[in-house]
């Protein structure tokens, strides 16, 4: 299994400064999270989450563990109401999106904002006192939440792959707009050969790899 401190140590590796003299511990930090957080719009998780249903509510924060501000863009692809009581479970009612109806009025179904979605009220009341049989099915796409030193990477060797593309990218970008920052990595055993035209061309090259990966890493979304 690989980790999160595997991932950080991989990247300085392909910025060609494993013993971070140049870019520092939390500037590989930096760059990985920024990493994950683009790989995470081109390829996100999926999720299913099943929220127990509370009465006269009608928000209801999605993923909380993984999202505590509530920020995130999650993008939900489908609500249904479920009968927990049944086993297997029973499919009871397919929730439509806002999306499907004529106007954007807020009870004409779901919406998501940020990482919480919004019911309509006629649902909610029809919830009312059904928390201990029925239940609130949820699908959809999420990015990837924070992750730190012995984390396990959630995603597959091929996503970790794509992370080491873009990081390299952004790397190479930071370089680039800063002189002292280049100067300092020039210096290092290995890029003393690396002129302004050459780190230029690295950058070109590996925005041409990280296209050529996004391409063959994205996922199509299904529609609401």
């Amino acid at each position: 299994m690989t980790t999160y401190a595997d991932l950080t140590t991989k990247v300085a590796r392909t910025l060609q400064d494993p013993s971070a003299k140049t870019f520092t511990t939390q500037l590989i930090d930096d760059i990985t999270q920024a990493s994950l957080a683009v790989v995470g719009r081109v390829a996100p998780r999926r999720f299913q989450q099943d929220l127990a249903p509370i009465d006269n509510q009608i928000d209801y924060p999605l993923l909380v563990a993984d999202f505590p501000d509530g920020q995130a863009g999650i993008e939900v692809q489908r609500v249904e109401v479920w009968d927990g009581s049944q086993t297997p479970h029973l499919p009871i009612s397919f929730v439509d999106p806002i999306a499907a109806e004529y106007s954007t009025f807020s009870q004409g179904g779901w919406a998501v904002w940020g990482s919480t979605l919004s019911l309509p009220r006629g649902l909610a009341l029809s919830l009312v006192g059904r928390a201990a049989t029925y239940l609130i099915r949820v699908w959809g796409y999420a990015p990837y939440p924070t992750l730190g030193g012995t984390d396990v990477l959630p995603f597959s060797k091929e996503l970790e792959e794509a992370v080491v593309a873009y990081s390299r990218v952004e790397g190479l970008q930071r370089l680039n707009a800063s002189r002292d920052l280049f100067t300092q990595w020039q210096t290092r055993s290995g890029n003393t050969d690396m002129s302004p035209a050459g780190l230029m061309n690295a950058l070109s090259q590996a925005q041409e790899d990280w296209r050529r990966t996004a391409r063959a890493i994205a996922v199509l979304r299904e529609a609401p």
